[in-house]
Order: C-alpha cells, then structure tokens, then sequence
C-alpha cells in the first residue's frame, strides 16, 4: 500500500553551494590519489610468528608473496615459542639469530625488498630484549638485601650472609651469582615498630665491610645491619623458542641497549653509517615486562644523586618496610626513586636504543608505554615519556579481553606531543581463535582509528608450512590472518580499507581542544588503571571535545604560547590546559605555566600548593605556594571562578566543556540529539587543503541524523574508505558553529567527511519528497550540481521538490522505479567435499549451515557456492536506471558473480553491489561464494577420531589467561541468509 508522505529531509533549509558557479574547489590531488591507492606506509603490517624458528625459505617467499597480493605494506619477523604445541606440532628450528635463522632473514629481506614491502624484526626470540648472548654484566639486575641484628658497644666481627637470589640468576663455582657488586651495607637502630626518626641514626658502614666479613665498633644498643647486593635477577625471555633461551638485559644499562643491539646487526651484517635504504626498517621491541623488586644497576646511585642532588644510599631501608623521619618523607623518597628508573630505563633502553638503530639506518618501533595495572605491574615509566623517545610509538588493543585492553589514546598523545607521524598498534591480539570474522575487526579497529591510530599492526600472521595443512601452525594469542585462514582469498578490500583510514589519519596535523596533563609521577599511564570499554575520556569534557595527554618533559621543553593557544613545533595547537585534581607539582612546571599564562595561556585546574618528593623541599614548597597564590590569586571555585594574569587566565570551578562553551567553542562534532552523540566517535585531522573527519557508527543499528562540524568556508564531500569513492555533499547548511549536514551509517558503518577549505558557493537547497516510504532502501543522493540543473539517484517513486534560497523550486515526478524483487525460491549450493561438505545440495531456503542436518554442512568450514538463475526485464533497463543485488546478511563475507564475472567482495554491512554492467536482458547466472570461518570445522573434528579429522593444527581451543578461563570452541552462523534482494534505483536531472 503507498503511503502518500510528506517528509523534510532536515527541519531546516540546508545549503547548495552549486559547484562552478563562483569559486573553483581547490583539489589536493595528493590526498585523493593516496586514498584511492595507498602506499606502503599506510598498508597494514603483522606479526610474523617463525614458531619455535621452524621456517622454510619456500614458505617465506609464499608468505611474502601473498602478503602482497593481499595489500599488506610489510611483516615483522617475530622468532618466538609455540607455546601451546600439543605432541610437538610444531618442531624446534635453529637458535634466532644463529646460521640457519641468519639465512632465513636474509632470504626474507630479499624477497621483500623484490616485492617492495617493508620488513621488521622483534628484537628478540619472544620478548623482551635479550638472548643467549647476553652476559650476566649485560644481563637484566635488582637490589637484594640480607641483614641481622648485633648487639654494642663493642667490636662487631660476623660474616654477613650474602641475599638470597632468584633460582635463575647466574652463579659461579662458588655458588655466588657469576656476577655482583655490594653496593652497601647500613646499620641503624633496630626497633619493634620499624621506625628511624633521623636519617642521621643510619650509618653508612660500607668501608667496614670486606670479603665478606664486618668488622666495626658498634656504638651501645642493638643494631639493625642489612647488606645490599645488585645482581643478576635472572629474568628470561619470554615465550623464546626453545633453542633460544636466554636473558633479558639490563634496561637500566646503556651499555646493555648498546650492545644487544649492535649485535643483532653484526649478525645480520648490517654495518653501520647504512643510513639510507636499510635492508631492515624497522627493530620492534615488545611490552615492558620487568622482573618485580627493586629495580637497580652498578651506577643507579650515581644517575640517582645527579637528578635530585641526594644520595639514595642512607635511604635504602625504606624499601625494607622502614619508615625513616616519617610517612611524608619516606613516600617522598620512593617518588624520587621511581622517577629515577623511569628516567634511567627510558634513557638506557629507549632514548639509547633510537640512537643506536639511527647509526644503522633503522627505526626503533616500541610498546614503551605499557599498559600498566592490572596487567603489568612491572612497567615502571613515564609512558608518554617512553613513548616520545622511539621513532614510531606503539599500543596494542586485544579483541574479547575481558579487562578492556585497548591502549590507544595514550599512544596517540603521546605521537601527537612529540611530534610522531604514526600511532602504531598490536591489533586484535585475544584469546579468541578462529571465531571473527572481519566484520567484527572493522568494529574495534574503528574504535582505535578515532582514538588515533593510523598504522595497523596485526597479531598475527603465523608462518605455517603447506605440509602442516590448515589451519595449520599458529600462536597462542592472536586473530589469525594469513594464507590459512578460510576467508584470506578475499581479504584485498578489508586490508584496503585498513590501508585507506591509516593514510588518512596519517595526513595533517590532530585538532583538539585541551592538553590535558596527567601529573608528575612514576610509574604513569593514561588510564592510569588500564581497563578501558569505551574511547577514555577526562572528567568534564563531552564526547563531541578532543584531548591529548601531556607531561611535564612536553610541558618544560615543548609548550609554547602564540596568539592565546598552547602550541607545540609540530604544528599541534590547545585552546587550554587541564591540571589533574593533584595539590601537587613540581616546581620548575607551575614556574613555566607562569610564563605560559602571562603570554595569554588559559589553563584550568586546582591551586598546587605541595611540591612531589625530597630535593629541595621546604624552599620549593615556600616557592610554589607563593607563586601560585599569586596565579589562581582570590580562585575559590564557588564564587569566585576566574583569575586574569597576564595575558591569559587561571580557571577553575568550570569544566574544560564548561569553560568551552563559555568563551564561544562548541563542540567540533555533534549530532541533532544528545543519545547520537554517543553513538558515533570521531577523529579530526586537518592539512593545509582539508578538514578530514573520520567518523563511525558504534552500534549495530542504522544511524541517521544531521551531524555538526565545527568549520567554515569549506565544501562537505563523503570519502568511502570501502572502495575508495569520493562524493560531493550538495546539501549543508553553514551556521553557527560549523557546517551541519545529513550523515547516514549502516551498522557498524564509518567514512571520512573531507572539508575542503576556502570555498564559497551560491545557492540553497532543501529536498521534499512525496514518496512510498521503505525503510530498508537508501536515501536518494545529489550527484551532480550544474549552473541550472542537478542530478539525483533515487530510489523510490513519488514526487521531489528542490527548493532554493530564493524560494524558487525545481520539481520532478519519478513513476518509473521498480520496487524491489525478491529472489525466493531454491539455491543450489555446492560443498567442497575435500572439507567434509556433501557437494551440491539443494537449499529450499536460505538457512545457517549450522542449522542443518547433515554434519557436512553443519560443521562445515570453507567455500559455499550458492547458485541460482535470475530473470531481468526490460523495464529494469536503460539509461540512468541502476540495479542492485542486496544479500541481507551473510557469514562471514562473499563474493558475488554475474555470469562468471566478479560484481565485489562484501564483508560488511550493507552487503550490497551495483550489478549494472555486469547483467543483461533475460536469463543471468547468479553465484555467491560464501567463506565462513574455521571454528566450524575444528568445533565438528572435536568428535572425530584423530585419524579422520580434517583439520591439523597446534591449537585445540580459545584460549586463556588469569583474567579468563579457556572455552570449549562452538559453531558459529555461517552461510547467507538474505533476505536476497534486488534493489533499483534511478538517476534523474532536475532543471
């Protein structure tokens, strides 16, 4: 039944700026070719797992050459452990970096450099950095400590007995570690409550102290005497292969950095002043996992002594439970202390490591940034800071974690403020195998995109010998993506869509509002407490505001102010600066925000009024409160909320959306209603031509709603990152506080609004439609604008009104749209019986694979053809008529054929294609290859007999961790399930 309706695309008249009336839209030639056809550097890039070193150069060069063909921009040679390897599935290889491991990375380097991809290599087998190279004076140390109680006055002779160390620590033929160094030895009053009340009652009685032996005059009373010994932990490398065990080094060690790293080139034969064209790109260290306890080396004291001017020795029983003077001033110590190893280990390992890669041409590519609680405990950095001091920053985000792990927004910060050009990710790491499909990576992957990743590294892509069948040799976390996997035949447009975002992000410079700075303190991370469900946001800024982090190195040694902005050298500018809720802060940072603020800087935040640990702390603490009592001046916030100094302003007792609003900013994207906003999530780029927004849907349902940018002057055009289309949008409105106009996303849907800038047109528009209203088509689109006429597709009959600013109207009636054919009836669908399939059945109608009876098709992994014969009429012909074969849904992606010729690979939602030009008058052969995924079959083979099994592979469930138990595999949806569609739509001029 037609429903006569009258419906206003907007509440308001929207804008037509009529293309080529006035002004010519400046074209960036650049960005648009790099869009359609990104270069290596946005391509994605993998994990790739060498399983206990086993690797063949055949397989190497299989991998290489489909990694290529699938629009990969390169691999990361990853030698590590297959750690779930059921009856030895996977055989032990030679030693990483050994003979054999030597040439099978130089055959893999040639081989890419012949098919002009970008090789990496883990710096290590497994991780972190380390080898069966590495000494016990290289290798990975902590402070121990042994003690016991003697009684004066009188002379004290007694052997102190040495610390107790690990199990793996190195030791000599004398049962002592092969290597240590006492770095003190310390008596003080010994007390039941474990209190000192004057850092004077410890003496330092080192001197008295020799080849074991103690031989001092103790003062009268008991006496605690503790020896303190830095030693070898004998922390391993994690998930090594099992000929390449060995130590981790000493992260707090240049020396260390240095030479691991310089010998994995001399292995390699990469010589040093190489500079350009490194055969190796990039040297990629994994997450930062110490080993717990008191993180020392043979020169902490001194790097300890030259930061804060104080000797730590006299304080070392605090790490013993002790409290010395008081709470307040043992807390501050340990500040202190914790500041010293985060800088140490940045400097040695990160900082160290960038300059030793730089001499060999090669970059360093870090996960330097955590995540800290609750999963690594260990992580003792700064991590924006740690971040900032390696060439390309890298995160990870893992898929069904159950504690969030999604660490992206802290890598991007912290690319943004030291002026990195990639926000690199471990993508889709979990425990989770063979169950997603790529639908369910473009969700996450999205989300990490709006958070600011541009440059996706995936977790994994096993190398799996054609020998050990499919799915073959993989690790024991990861997505799985390489040639075993069922779908990878046709996994060119989704890693084209990874490669399309990843070059648009990469453009330009971000657009935020606030820095936001997170304190001063080690270690830090953002969140601090890492179990992040939803993009992190900072307390009082809506989800329409963009932030980064920032710390006091960017702050002291970055920060500028220029025309009432924050501004950094790389082009990034803050309208504000948010202070944590701390009453704390170093000193030289709130005297460096006073210079900022007399420039004209507003930031935001509570009066500090306590300076962080022990250097100079009664005159700082004087220092800091007269100064910012002299900033946040009469500041209460209640009543009085703003304080002018200088040029600029001290807030607070406004939020940072607050205070936005306030001085005119509004948000630079929003939606029409409140609920929409948080529904969509967004990244704004900006170059010297365009504002590009990145936006997408986070939900499973279609949104469809106006949507605000905060720009002006510009033209709106749609940039499919799917297939590399460009649209101009024709209808916008220009107004206060940007340009508004109609967005509508699938499910799960997401594209670029790219704003061209400096362009001004004429006219007005609003488009009225009299029409018989069907949800499931797609809104009509303006194609075209001439000087006195449009075009339109439409999708559905009825009548369209074009109305102009100057009340002037352009009609046109559409009669002649079919509406949409079902395709009911049988499908004939084959069945590879080489998987267990039946081969052709008969389908009556569409259902899941795993809702039918034969456990050939139930259970079935891989290929399904599904084919059928359709009929098209003459009236659905002819010039500006447009046909469409909509699928409805599927599991997990297909390909659709016309007469044998490919129409698109669908693998998201809409599961649509244009089969215009590829279907004639009458009779038309209609195929669909389905591919699902492996669980299927792994889930059926369970039941089965080994020996009748289809599948071979090390891993024979998900997996697990502490956070989350191992879970029994199950059959997933699988097949199309329409409902099967064809759509028509028209293409009609309006004069």
């Amino acid at each position: 039944m037609k429903i006569k309706l009258l419906i206003k695309i907007f509440p308001r008249i929207f804008c037509l700026f009529l293309v080529g009336c006035n002004n010519e839209i400046p074209h960036d030639d650049y960005l648009i070719e790099g869009f359609r056809n990104p270069g290596v550097e946005a391509r994605p890039r993998a994990y790739w797992n060498w399983l206990n070193g086993d690797v063949s150069l055949s397989g190497i060069t299989r991998d290489l050459e489909e990694a290529k063909d699938k629009g990969l921009g390169g691999l990361q040679i990853w030698d590590t452990e297959a750690m779930r390897n059921p009856d030895g599935f996977v055989p032990n290889g030679p030693p990483f970096l050994g003979v054999e491991s030597v040439k099978a990375i130089h055959h893999a380097i040639k081989e890419a450099e012949r098919l002009e991809l970008e090789l990496g290599l883990i710096c290590a087998s497994g991780w972190n950095s380390g080898g069966a190279w590495v000494t016990p004076e290289m290798a990975s140390k902590n402070l121990f400590h042994a003690g016991i109680v003697v009684s004066g006055p009188g002379q004290i002779k007694k052997s102190l007995p040495f610390p107790e160390v690990p199990l793996g620590c190195p030791k000599g033929s004398d049962g002592l570690p092969a290597w240590y160094l006492d770095v003190a030895v310390l008596a003080w009053p010994h007390s039941s409550d474990n209190r000192i009340s004057d850092l004077s009652e410890i003496m330092d009685i080192s001197d008295k102290f020799k080849n074991g032996e103690l031989i001092w005059n103790a003062p009268p009373g008991k006496w605690h005497v503790e020896r303190f010994v830095c030693s070898n932990n004998g922390q391993q490398l994690i998930a090594a292969s099992p000929n390449s065990k060995g130590f981790f080094i000493d992260f707090l060690d240049p020396e260390a950095t240095r030479f691991h790293f310089e010998y994995i080139f001399k292995q390699l034969g990469i010589e040093k002043g190489t500079k350009e064209n490194s055969p190796l790109k990039t040297l990629d260290d994994d997450s930062m996992e110490l080993h717990e306890g008191i993180q020392w080396t043979k020169d902490f004291h001194k790097w300890f002594k030259n930061q804060h001017g104080y000797s730590p020795i006299n304080w070392l029983p605090v790490f013993l439970g002790w409290e010395i003077v008081n709470e307040d001033q043992s807390k501050r110590f340990e500040y202190d202390y914790k500041k010293s190893v985060s800088d140490l280990l940045i400097y040695s390992h990160y900082t160290t490591g960038s300059m030793v890669c730089e001499e060999y041409g090669v970059q360093l590519v870090a996960e330097a940034g955590g995540p800290g609680p609750p999963f690594w405990e260990s992580c003792p950095v700064d991590a924006l800071k740690a971040l900032g001091n390696v060439h390309i920053p890298r995160g990870e985000f893992w898929l069904g974690n159950p504690r969030n792990l999604f660490l992206i927004k802290e890598i991007a910060s912290a690319s943004h403020i030291y002026g990195k050009k990639y926000v690199d990710a471990e993508s889709w790491t979990t425990w989770r195998r063979w169950r997603d499909g790529p639908f369910e990576r473009k969700m996450l992957v999205d989300r990490a995109f709006s958070e600011g990743l541009n440059r996706v590294t995936y977790h994994g892509f096993s190398h799996s010998p054609m020998e050990d069948q499919f799915p073959g040799r993989t690790y024991h976390a990861g997505i799985d993506m390489n040639p075993q996997v069922v779908w990878w035949s046709k996994a060119r447009p989704f890693m084209d869509y990874l490669a399309r975002c990843s070059f648009m992000l990469q453009q330009g410079h971000y657009v935020a509002d606030v820095a936001y700075y997170y304190g001063d303190q080690a270690p830090n991370f953002w969140p601090y407490y890492h179990n992040v469900p939803e993009k992190p946001r900072i307390d009082g800024l809506g989800p329409g505001y963009e932030y980064d982090v920032v710390n006091s190195d960017v702050i002291l040694n970055r920060m500028s102010v220029k025309d009432g902005r924050i501004v950094l050298p790389n082009s990034m500018t803050y309208r504000v600066l948010v202070l944590p809720n701390k009453s704390d802060m170093l000193f030289e940072v709130l005297r460096k925000l006073e210079v900022m603020v007399s420039q004209g800087a507003t930031i935001i935040g509570p009066k500090p009024t306590e300076v962080p640990g022990l250097a100079k702390m009664e005159s700082n603490t004087k220092a800091i409160r007269e100064l910012s009592g002299k900033m946040w001046g009469k500041i209460n916030g209640s009543t009085v909320k703003v304080n002018n100094y200088g040029k600029g302003q001290i807030v607070w007792g406004y939020t940072p959306e607050e205070w936005l609003k306030n001085i005119g900013i509004g948000p630079d994207f929003s939606t029409q209603n409140s609920q929409a906003d948080f529904e969509f999530d967004f990244i704004h780029r900006e170059t010297a031509l365009s504002h590009i927004y990145f936006i997408n849907n986070k939900t499973l349902a279609q949104l469809s709603t106006e949507c605000t940018f905060r720009v002006e002057n510009a033209a709106p055009q749609f940039w499919d990152p799917s297939d590399g289309s460009i649209l101009d949008q024709h209808i916008f409105q220009s107004k206060e506080g940007g340009i508004t106009l109609p967005v509508v996303l699938p499910p799960g849907g997401s594209t670029f609004v790219v704003f061209k800038k400096g362009f001004s047109g004429k006219g007005l528009v609003a488009v009225l439609k009299e029409v018989s209203n069907d949800e499931g088509l797609p809104e009509e689109k303006v194609l075209k604008v001439k000087s006195n006429s449009l075009e339109m597709e439409c999708w559905q009959n009825g009548k369209y009104t074009i109305v102009k600013n100057s009340g002037n109207q352009m009609q046109a009636i559409v009669e002649n749209i079919p509406t949409p054919y079902p395709i009911n009836g049988a499908w004939q669908v084959e069945f590879d019986p080489k998987w267990g399939g039946p081969g052709k059945v008969e389908f009556p109608e569409l259902i899941s694979w795993t809702e039918h009876n034969d456990p050939g098709i139930k259970y079935y992994s891989g290929k399904g053809k599904y084919q059928k014969t359709i009929i098209v009429k003459d009236e659905w012909m002819g010039d500006g008529k447009n046909i469409y074969l909509d699928i409805g849904d599927v599991g997990e992606i297909a390909e659709i054929f016309i007469n044998g010729n490919s129409a698109g690979v669908v693998w998201k939602p809409p599961f649509r294609v244009n089969i215009t030009g590829q279907v004639k008058l009458g009779e038309n052969e209609l195929k669909i290859e389905v591919m699902n995924l492996w669980v299927n079959r792994l889930t059926g083979d369970k039941d089965l007999p080994e020996t009748e099994r289809f599948t071979k592979t090390n891993i024979r469930s998900d997996g697990g961790s502490w956070l989350e138990n191992y879970t029994e595999w199950h059959v997933e949806p699988a097949g199309l399930f329409g409902p099967i569609r064809l759509l028509f739509s028209q293409t009609i001029e309006v004069k």
